[in-house]
């Protein structure tokens, strides 16, 4: 498998071509959904996406769409600020903490194994096994001696496989999700008016290169207003679910351009990998939910080395603290866009004589 080309990366495909993927996301969701499968609509949506980029039938969710699928997501989200969720924010010093020492035994494990059960070089093994900094990783791997198409099978199956299997562990060894009485919901004059100061505060965020900045713009916006009481209650559902499908199809989308006559050698590796890291994650989550009092899955969902806005999203639909999450993910995508050069350059680049 290799990894797409940056025409095939960076061009954004016309719109009649990303509505069309959107619209086979809409077919997975509905399945998912229909099935009672957890977080069905964003996991349904990167199912269905991601097969049919294996047939050429899938373009890159990308330019505008991509911008309304992160300010939608963000907004949902930050609806679900309250006192409650502002008070756990205690508990985040020393949540971070263990996640740091999480994502170190994570990216050591998963290495180990693709090192001494798989035979692949430490360069390659270490860039695979590391959960985040994937455009640092992809520039600097030929450098190193990294063999890039494992790298990015890696990588990229990380997020895919995330995003089917956390549902099902949160759902099964967590506390049962409780149902309780019908939210209220924002009126849709007031969601119009967070989406746009949403956009205002997302697009500064992304112009000042912060992770996920359209998403966390429009999530602080959103957790401003409800924080505050100037929005009332939850994002309608309609709003929910517009920005879990297109999350769910942007992250599929990811998988358009790859090689997959490539994947059966490399498939098995990966997927050993990735259960040893995700079952480092767990460990360490439950040791956060013991010690602090935080829920095995707002935990699990927040150390598990996924993409930060659908890890998020997950965390939503999946009726978790969403903001927990989202501040962990931003903290290990800063912490590795720090550490990873530092790494690569004292201990993976080769030694000048």
């Amino acid at each position: 498998m290799t990894a797409p080309t940056p025409s095939q990366a960076f061009r954004t495909p016309p719109i009649a071509r990303q509505l069309q993927t959107v619209a086979f996301g809409c077919v997975g969701s509905a399945a998912f959904l229909w099935l009672g499968i957890p977080g069905g609509a964003i996991s349904g949506a990167m199912v269905a996406v991601t097969l049919m980029t294996v047939f050429g039938l899938a373009h890159r969710i990308e330019g505008n769409l991509r911008i309304a699928a992160m300010i939608a997501s963000g907004v949902t989200i930050g609806a679900a600020v309250n006192p409650e969720t502002l008070r756990g924010v205690v508990t985040y010093p020393v949540s971070l903490l263990i996640m740091s020492v999480s994502i170190a035994a994570t990216t050591l494990a998963g290495m180990l194994f693709l090192m001494f059960a798989a035979g692949w070089s430490k360069s390659t093994a270490f860039l695979a096994s590391s959960p985040g900094a994937f455009a640092y990783i992809l520039a600097v791997s030929p450098s190193v001696g990294g063999d890039v198409p494992r790298i990015v099978v890696v990588q990229m199956f990380r997020v895919l496989v995330l995003m089917a299997v956390l549902p099902i562990l949160v759902v099964e060894f967590g506390p049962p999700i409780v149902s309780g009485p019908p939210p209220i919901l924002d009126p849709y004059w007031m969601v119009g008016v967070m989406l746009a100061f949403g956009a205002v505060g997302g697009l500064l965020m992304e112009r000042f290169k912060l992770a996920g900045g359209i998403f966390f713009g429009a999530m602080m916006v959103s957790a401003v207003f409800h924080g505050t009481g100037l929005a009332p209650g939850r994002v309608p559902a309609p709003v929910a679910l517009f920005g879990q499908i297109l999350i769910g199809c942007w992250t599929g989308s990811r998988f358009v351009g790859f090689d997959w006559t490539r994947l059966p050698g490399i498939l098995g590796a990966a997927v050993g990998s990735i259960g040893v890291g995700l079952a480092t994650s767990a460990a360490f989550a439950f040791l956060a939910s013991t010690l602090l009092g935080v829920s095995f899955g707002a935990a699990m969902v927040g150390f598990a080395p996924g993409a930060l806005e659908a890890m998020t999203m997950l965390a939503f639909a999946l009726g978790i603290d969403a903001l927990y999450v989202g501040v962990h993910h931003l903290a290990r995508f800063l912490l590795l866009n720090i550490a990873m050069p530092v790494i690569v350059q004292t201990w993976l680049m080769p030694k000048k004589p």
